[in-house]
């Protein structure tokens, strides 16, 4: 059974919001997302579980920001910084969000949320080095899928890691809870 409606674990979050507590089974990684001029976004991990994907993201660029108009609505973190964007495109055409939790809350669809997220900048190469972990809930359907980066302050636009949903799937099979029952 790959679906888990449920809470996570007993007292955490709800499965749309963070993964739960047990050892993904491995998807891909680690694997360059996309690379520009003083840009790189890695993938360090895909691991599945069977209430969805989890992915954590790092990225890191030197140099000062080629876009000085500054960042869209919605692309900073709690420092006012602009921050590497993702989406999730689904066989049916459908994307996901980053950090649009609407679908689940309405019923309607995937939720991508942040779940983990530390950030550093400035030194001599006037440097950016943010890592974060990305929960995708539900699990995405059998077909491909396309992880999608921008982060257009810094000069990288559009890179894609494509994923196989149905590897997904069965990596999910091969997901374990932490501590065993009983």
């Amino acid at each position: 059974m790959l679906e888990n409606p449920g809470n996570g674990s007993a007292g955490g979050p709800p499965e749309w919001q963070a993964p739960p507590q047990m050892i993904g089974g491995h998807v891909e990684g680690p694997v360059v997302i996309g690379r520009s001029d003083g840009v790189v976004v890695v993938a360090r991990q895909v691991l599945a579980h069977p209430g969805g994907l989890e992915i954590d993201v790092e990225a890191h660029a030197r140099g000062s920001s080629p876009d000085p108009g500054g960042p869209p609505p919605g692309s900073v973190d709690f420092t006012g910084r602009a921050q590497p964007r993702f989406r999730l495109r689904l066989a049916d055409g459908t994307e996901v969000v980053q950090d649009d939790e609407a679908g689940l809350r309405d019923g309607r669809g995937h939720a991508m949320i942040v779940s983990g997220y530390e950030a550093a900048w400035g030194g001599p190469q006037d440097g950016e080095d943010v890592r974060l972990t990305l929960w995708i809930s539900p699990l995405p359907p059998p077909g491909p899928l396309a992880l999608s980066c921008a982060w257009p302050e810094r000069g990288l636009r559009d890179a894609v890691l494509p994923l196989d949903g149905a590897a997904v799937r069965a990596a999910a099979l091969r997901a374990r809870p932490f501590w065993p029952e009983g």
